[in-house]
């Protein structure tokens, strides 16, 4: 669905009175944006989505008679729609997010932050985002499926290739699509930077872990970089590699309040490794807005290093792969069902040249 002009016609899903009050002015604010409708519940959000046909819905988690992940599946399912979800930030809240982004949400904030503020900017700022996505490429993933394997092994080699992944809005999905198909011998490790705020990072890993035969975790300072295993860097903390007795060793930085770039930054965590793993670095651009990544990307292609994009056609939003496809660092432009492949394929050529 492509959005026409004029303003963007936005459809509040709250069953809190306040809460609404906060959502309606907060977007009203902004002459881009007119809420259209509100709902309290999800019953009468599936009803006004039907008679205002909005270009983006704010949802709600925790509605009476349908709650937000039901209301969600309908609306994907029946009439796509751009939802921004409205999450608590609690551990329940952390997961039916996540929930929520494989069935199709675009994107989701947090209902308080620092000082339990209520984020009026960030809320503005991710529905326009949330508005230019085209939802008819989001591939579904059952939400409940689950790969269970007796037991997962790691490789206890050391790793001969490192592939990092970097993604935005619209990353979830696609990581639930790629990272279940990376085969338990892969003899490289797996990063993944995907934009999301502390608390949240967490719960990707452990579904992914759920669904996947590799080994997948929130990243730590001091995790070694293993073949058959995924870190998940996590929110609010930069992602570096720094070498200790000769190894490759993870190092988190703390957000500096200063910095205006994404936490985890793409960009740092690409630069921070391609001078060390060099041409045995493949980098992988996925769906999301601006350019975190682009620079990361020059520098794993300076150093010998292969970089992957997902493709226009499956990204639900071209921003990050665009930025760095423009730039012409991109070695392949892949569809997100053939992701998975196209990193094997590479993981195998540098495993065969490390051979010869």
């Amino acid at each position: 669905m492509v959005r026409g002009t004029g303003p963007i016609r936005v459809l509040v899903g709250e069953d809190s009175p306040l809460m609404r009050k906060m959502i309606v002015e907060a977007l009203n604010q902004d002459s881009d944006i007119k809420v259209v409708g509100t709902g309290k519940d999800g019953q009468e959000i599936l009803r006004r989505t039907i008679e205002l046909k909005p270009d983006c819905i704010t949802l709600d988690l925790e509605m009476p008679k349908m709650d937000g992940l039901e209301t969600l599946r309908y609306i994907m399912g029946e009439w796509p729609t751009p939802v921004v979800i409205l999450s608590a930030h609690s551990a329940k809240g952390a997961k039916l997010t996540l929930q929520c982004l494989e069935c199709g949400a675009v994107d989701f904030v947090a209902k308080t932050q620092k000082g339990n503020r209520f984020p009026a900017e960030e809320l503005v700022a991710r529905v326009k985002i949330a508005a230019t996505a085209d939802v008819t490429k989001v591939r579904f993933n059952a939400p409940e499926q689950s790969i269970r394997i007796e037991e997962k092994r790691g490789l206890s080699t050391l790793v001969e290739s490192v592939v990092v992944i970097g993604a935005s809005t619209g990353g979830p999905q696609a990581l639930m699509e790629i990272i279940p198909k990376l085969p338990e011998d892969l003899p490289a490790c797996v990063i993944v930077i995907q934009h999301m705020p502390p608390n949240f990072t967490g719960y990707l890993a452990e579904r992914l872990d759920s669904r996947s035969r590799l080994i997948v975790r929130e990243a730590e300072s001091g995790n070694q970089f293993l073949p058959g295993h995924v870190l998940v860097a996590p929110g609010g903390k930069h992602f570096f590699l720094e070498e200790r007795l000769g190894r490759p060793t993870v190092m988190l930085l703390d957000r500096n309040e200063l910095q205006r770039t994404a936490c985890p930054s793409i960009d740092f965590a690409m630069t921070s490794m391609s001078s060390v793993f060099k041409e045995r670095l493949v980098g992988v651009i996925l769906t999301g807005m601006g350019r975190d990544g682009a620079a990361g990307s020059r520098s794993i292609r300076r150093f010998g290093g292969t970089i992957l994009c997902q493709d226009f056609e499956t990204s639900m939003i071209f921003g990050m792969p665009a930025a760095v496809i423009d730039e012409g660092f991109a070695d392949e432009i892949c569809p997100l069902q053939e992701v998975a492949h196209c990193i094997v394929r590479n993981v195998d050529e540098i495993s065969s040249k490390a051979v010869q």
